[in-house]
């Protein structure tokens, strides 16, 4: 097994929560937020910027929404999921992963920012 790494593993903010409600939901953001600002990290693409994330969810308007991000320490690509009716999702996925995925729909930001 690879050594953990210091960039990516600890974006991932938990709560007391039990699992899989666990995850603090803004301050992940932030952090990942936080590490694409220093390029330690890079955006490869979602639903919308990290920023919004959690005012789309909020909405109602998208079942899901996700971002997929690259590590630059290690290389790894990660899954940055939100759903209306579900827990959060941070997890290590193929590099090819955003190319795979099936994009859909994202509401006029009016409706939601």
């Amino acid at each position: 097994m690879d050594a953990a790494c210091q960039t990516c593993e600890p974006a991932l903010v938990r709560t007391a929560g039990r699992p899989p409600h666990d995850i603090d939901i803004v301050r992940t953001i932030d952090a990942l937020k936080l590490r694409v600002d220093s390029g330690s990290m890079r955006y490869v693409r979602g639903d919308v910027p990290l920023e919004d994330m959690l005012a789309l969810a909020r909405s109602d308007l998208k079942y899901t929404i996700v971002s997929y991000l690259e590590c630059d320490e290690c290389g790894r690509t990660w899954f940055w999921g939100l759903c209306i009716r579900g827990a959060p999702i941070y997890e290590s996925v193929e590099a090819d992963a955003p190319a795979g995925h099936s994009w859909s729909a994202v509401p006029a930001r009016e409706r939601w920012a």
